[in-house]
């Protein structure tokens, strides 16, 4: 078979949150897809400092990260998209004025601007990740590629208002990532194709979140994880098993590449 690009998810396509950890199944047919030749490229909202050393525990060396504002293929930084500095400065402002957390993701950090409520707490629970420490005004010598507004649920339909040039997209009911409008990790998998000199027909990607639906939509192929929103079910062209369910496993024995 000819070499495919797979662009895999990771929470709730490669990572299980009810266990917080890779299946077994996962690892295999991620394994078995690099031995026969193909690529699996990692493809999530999460900046490098929340990796937590999976890639390396998986032998991936490619990567979108932060919604597509950090790309790297097989080590090389190839885009990097901060947020204006003037924007951030903007949410920052109004944040503060209303009591709102903001999370700022650089490529090296994941900090907090303030600490008004627990919601990034459970935010963090929610995806198994570390608590952020309060980092105030760490945007004004950092380059910020992703905010998370920690909300109640009527905060960020006002803050769409306000900011008609950025896109807010539901992670999970205690916050919501902040990017430039344009794409999300479509834009990572458009500079991969670009650097790699990938044909569009060679790709395949796969997700369960919002923030996957792009990416979806313009790969050759695209998956929904049984476990995913019904939002990116209907833009998938195929629906597997859940995460907890084989669901990557089953998927590539389908398409007989492992």
């Amino acid at each position: 078979m000819k070499k495919k690009y797979i662009f895999l998810d990771l929470d709730g396509t490669i990572i299980d949150h009810k266990s917080n950890s890779v299946p077994k199944s996962t690892k295999k047919a991620i394994q078995k897809l690099q031995e026969n030749g193909h690529e699996v490229i990692i493809s999530t909202g999460r900046p490098p400092s929340l990796f937590y050393g999976i890639e390396k525990e998986l032998n991936i060396d490619s990567y979108i990260a932060a919604n597509g504002r950090i790309v790297v293929y097989k080590g090389k930084t190839i885009l990097k998209q901060p947020l204006a500095k003037n924007i951030v400065q903007n949410i920052v402002n109004i944040a503060m004025e209303e009591k709102i957390d903001l999370g700022f993701e650089s490529a090296t950090d994941y900090v907090l601007n303030s600490n008004f409520t627990d919601l990034s707490v459970k935010f963090s629970d929610a995806f198994h990740l570390h608590y952020p420490k309060v980092y105030k005004d760490y945007h004004l010598n950092h380059e910020i590629f992703q905010l998370i507004l920690f909300y109640t649920k009527s905060d960020y339909k006002k803050y769409e208002k306000i900011f008609p040039s950025l896109n807010f997209s539901y992670a999970n009911e205690y916050g919501i990532d902040i990017n430039e409008k344009g794409g999300l990790k479509d834009i990572g998998v458009k500079a991969i194709i670009n650097f790699a000199n990938i044909n569009i027909e060679d790709t395949i990607a796969v997700g369960d979140g919002f923030n996957d639906i792009s990416m979806i939509e313009y790969a050759h192929l695209g998956v929904a994880m049984g476990n995913a929103y019904n939002d990116l079910k209907e833009a998938a062209d195929i629906i597997i098993d859940a995460v907890d369910n084989d669901g990557i496993y089953k998927l590539f024995r389908q398409l007989n590449m492992i």
